[in-house]
């Protein structure tokens, strides 16, 4: 037996050579991206959607690069020596309104649902997410949060019974065929200009006005500042010479990030500053950001969007010919 076994106290009922284990490294990508591809089917996984996909062993390495052989954060299972589903406690953060939040993402492969695999696995990350919020003892609320699409139906089963809520829904959509549109002028006094590092805290101060108040929104900060050029400007797949960028004086006041992902468009942000929203800013960027993928050969793209149009930006993006393929759902279940 190895050594890196994990003894579970909730063990579903005998199945036949199932055991559970920590994660061993790099030797273990491949088998975690079988799981995905045994379920692309059954859980009609959308290859060249913005939020899922099946990764691929590079992309599952870039993923846990750093997470080291026997964190206490991965759960694997495995039966008779094939790994069959894993968990991992992956992100927590603290939102403007104190809540902080502790992220959790399973994945099960189809034929061993059902056999009570996935609410052990559960409970597992229950238990490893109480261990770290007893270590940093938040003075606040806090709540576990999970994700599914649309069309995990086991998976969005599973939390509903271990009495996860539905908190807000993301409509993923896209753009195919894209065609070439005319342009669509900026309002009067709004330009726009090339991206240059030296703008990043600009186009940072813009995308922190535009989303302050929003449901997941962080306080600003130097090391909020510092993730944002990470996920946004400088990480893997950004491309800001395909960044749409609008300027009043010195002011960023509207942006659109463009990128391309697995042969397909994608735009990740699209954000306008309060106090110019609903002048056409969004539009004529979305407009721009469009243009420059059919430029580079580009003929789907792809968005994710808020499910209710709360701000107006799904209906901006029907309006250009943007249609809902599937939904996200985030759930959550405070501590108790």
């Amino acid at each position: 037996m190895s050594n890196n076994t994990v003894h579970l106290p909730d063990a579903p009922p005998p199945v036949p050579a199932l055991s559970f284990r920590r994660f061993r490294g790099p030797v273990d990508y491949a088998p975690l991206v079988a799981v995905h591809e045994a379920a692309r089917e059954w859980d009609r996984v959308d290859p060249l959607s913005a939020r899922e996909g099946i990764p691929t062993v590079e992309t599952m390495g870039q993923l846990l690069d750093g997470v080291p052989p026997d964190t206490p954060d991965i759960l694997i299972a495995d039966i008779d020596g094939r790994v069959v589903g894993y968990n991992h406690v992956l992100f927590r953060w603290t939102e403007e309104t104190g809540l902080r939040v502790y992220l959790h993402l399973g994945y099960l492969v189809p034929e061993w649902r059902g056999h009570g695999i996935g609410q052990t696995m559960l409970r597992w990350c229950q238990r490893r997410i109480q261990e770290i919020a007893a270590g940093e003892r938040h003075h606040g609320p806090t709540t576990y949060a999970t994700n599914v699409s649309s069309t995990e139906q086991e998976a969005d089963a599973l939390v509903r019974q271990n009495g996860y809520s539905d908190v807000h829904r993301l409509s993923d959509m896209k753009r195919e065929p894209l065609l070439l549109l005319p342009p669509t002028a900026l309002p009067s006094g709004v330009a726009q200009r090339p991206v240059e590092p030296a703008q990043y805290r600009a186009i940072y101060a813009a995308f922190k006005d535009a989303f302050a108040g929003n449901w997941t929104s962080t306080p600003e900060s130097e090391d909020d500042y510092l993730q944002f050029i990470d996920d946004e400007m400088a990480g893997p797949g950004c491309d800001p010479e395909l960044y749409q960028v609008a300027w009043a004086g010195d002011q960023v006041v509207g942006l659109v990030f463009a990128r391309i992902e697995r042969g397909v468009g994608v735009i990740p942000q699209v954000a306008v500053r309060k106090a110019w929203q609903r002048r056409g800013i969004g539009r004529a960027l979305m407009v721009a950001a469009l243009r420059a993928l059919y430029d580079r050969g580009m003929r789907q793209v792809r968005i994710i969007t808020d499910a209710e149009d709360a701000y107006g930006a799904r209906s901006l993006y029907e309006s250009l010919g943007f249609r809902e393929v599937k939904q996200h759902i985030f759930y959550r279940k405070p501590f108790a």
